[in-house]
C-alpha cells in the first residue's frame, strides 16, 4: 500500500508499508519533538521545524536517488537500503540536536551517532529490518559512512541530508540563501569506481549547492544571536546535567528526552539550584537575555585542536579579565563552512564524463577553489556587565596575530 505525507519543501512525499512500520516507531516519533535548528528561532521565529520533518525529506530524496539509479549501479536491496538509512540517520539525535552534544560526549563519552546506531540496532526497529530481510547494522554502517558507495549518499561529500537541511533550514528561517537546484543536482548522481559521485554535467547545481551552505552557515547556522543561544543552552545542560537523569546511557531513558521534557527538567534544576550557572542561562534563553560578543577575530577554520585552544583561551582571557571562566564563551565553528581545502582532506571529487575518471572539483571550478579558503570568526561573548573588560582582556591575549591558524 502506498502512503502520503504532505510537507512543506517537496509537497507529497509516498512511501509504503514497510516505511510506515518504521515511521509509526516511538524511537521515530519522538523525532517530532526535536527541533532541526535547537534555538535558532531566538534570531529566526520561523525555525521551529523538527528533525522528524528532515528525516522525511533525508528518506524522500535517497528514493528519488535510489529510483535515478535502478538498473545503473544500484540493486533493488541497495535502493531500499539507502531509503532507510535516509529516514533513520538523525535517530540518535537528543534533544536540542547539537547543542546536546557537547555535554553528551563530555559526561556519557558518546555521540549522536553511537545512539542511531544503538537504536537501530537494540531496538523493535531491528527487529522491523530484520523482517524485511536486511541486516540493521548495516543500516548503522551506511549511515556512519562505512559502506563504500551507499554511504555516498547517507554520509558523503553531498549527499540526502545535507541537501535537506538546507532547503528545509532555509524556508523555515525564512531566508533564500540555501536554495539551489535541487532537482538537478540528484539527478546528476552517477555510481562509478564503487562510488556515488555527481557528474560534472552538473557542476552548475553542485556550486549553488556548494554556495549555498557556505551562505547559510554564515546566515544562520553561526548567526552571532544563534550561537549565542546555542553556547548557553550546551553550558547550561552540562550544568544541570543530573536533572536530565542520565548518569550512564540507558536507551529508554534517553528516548524519554526531547526538546520539552528537557526543557521542563532543566527548567526544574534552575529552581533547585537558583545561583547556579545554569539557571542563570536557563533563563537567559527562556526570556532571551542572551550572552553578547565581547571580541571577535577572524580564523582559519575546521581544524579539530580548535577544541584544546578554546579551553585554553577561556581561561586566559578569564584571568586577564579577573573574572570566572564560566562566564567567558569562546566559540569556534564546529564545522568548517566550506568543507572542501586539502587540509581538510575532504575535496569534493567529481565524476568527468568527457575523459571518463574522477577529478577533484577544485580543477574545475574556480568557485570552489575561492571558497576553500574561507575564514571563520572566533568570538568571545561574555554576560552583558562584563562585555567591555572581556574585550580589553580578549585585545591583549590576542593583540599580537592578525589572524589565527590552527
Amino acid at each position: 500500500m502506498s502512503y502520503e505525507i504532505r510537507e512543506p519543501v517537496y509537497g507529497y512525499v509516498t512511501f509504503d508499508d514497510d516505511d510506515k512500520k518504521i515511521i509509526d516507531t516511538p524511537q521515530v516519533q519522538r523525532l517530532r519533538r526535536v527541533l532541526q535548528l535547537a534555538v535558532a528561532y531566538v534570531a529566526y521565529p520561523g525555525a521551529t521545524h523538527t528533525r522528524f520533518e528532515h528525516s522525511v525529506g533525508a528518506m524522500y530524496l535517497a528514493s528519488l536517488i535510489g529510483e535515478n539509479l535502478k538498473n545503473n549501479g544500484l540493486t533493488d536491496d541497495d535502493r531500499k537500503k539507502i531509503k532507510l538509512a535516509g529516514l533513520l540517520h538523525d535517530l540518535g539525535h537528543g534533544p536540542f540536536s547539537h547543542s546536546f552534544e557537547y555535554a553528551m560526549t563530555k559526561k556519557l563519552k558518546i555521540n549522536h551517532e553511537d545512539v542511531t546506531e544503538i537504536l537501530i540496532t537494540q531496538t523493535e526497529i531491528a527487529d522491523i529490518i530484520n523482517s524485511l530481510g536486511f541486516e540493521p547494522k548495516e543500516i548503522a554502517d551506511i549511515i556512519k559512512g562505512n559502506k563504500p558507495l551507499l554511504s555516498d549518499f547517507i554520509a558523503g561529500q553531498v549527499d540526502v541530508d545535507k541537501i535537506d537541511f538546507l532547503l528545509r533550514d532555509s524556508l523555515h528561517a525564512g531566508v533564500d540563501y540555501g536554495r539551489f537546484d535541487w532537482q538537478r543536482l540528484i539527478r546528476s548522481f552517477y555510481v562509478r569506481e564503487n562510488r556515488g559521485l555527481i557528474g560534472t554535467n552538473s557542476l552548475y547545481s553542485l556550486e549553488s549547492f556548494l554556495i549555498a551552505r557556505f551562505q547559510m552557515f554564515r546566515a544562520v547556522y553561526y548567526h552571532k544571536t544563534v550561537r549565542a543561544a546555542d553556547l548557553m543552552l550546551e553550558r547550561a545542560i552540562y550544568d544541570l546535567w543530573d536533572y536530565l537523569g542520565l548518569d550512564s546511557f540507558n536507551a529508554n531513558k534517553y528516548l524519554n528526552l526531547d526538546d520539552y521534557s528537557a526543557l521542563s527538567l532543566l527548567n526544574q534544576g534552575a529552581k533547585d539550584k537558583p545561583n547556579s550557572l545554569g539557571a542563570r542561562l536557563i533563563k537567559g534563553i527562556i526570556s532571551r537575555d542572551l550572552v553578547k560578543v565581547a571580541y571577535e577575530k577572524p580564523i582559519m577554520g575546521g581544524k579539530e585542536s580548535m577544541i584544546k585552544y578554546t579551553q585554553a583561551l577561556q581561561e586566559e582571557i578569564a584571568n586577564a579579565a579577573n573574572t570566572d571562566q564560566n562566564e567567558i564563551f569562546v566559540d569556534t565553528p564546529y564545522l568548517p563552512v566550506i568543507p572542501l581545502s586539502q587540509s581538510l582532506k575532504s575535496e569534493v571529487d567529481v565524476w568527468d564524463e568527457k575523459n571518463g575518471n574522477v577529478v577533484p572539483l577544485s580543477t574545475l571550478s574556480k568557485i570552489s577553489s575561492s571558497l576553500s579558503g574561507y575564514y571563520e570568526a572566533l568570538r568571545i561573548y561574555t554576560f552583558k556587565e562584563n562585555r567591555e573588560k572581556v574585550n580589553e582582556a580578549a585585545r591583549r591575549v590576542l593583540e599580537n596575530e592578525s589572524e589565527l591558524h590552527f
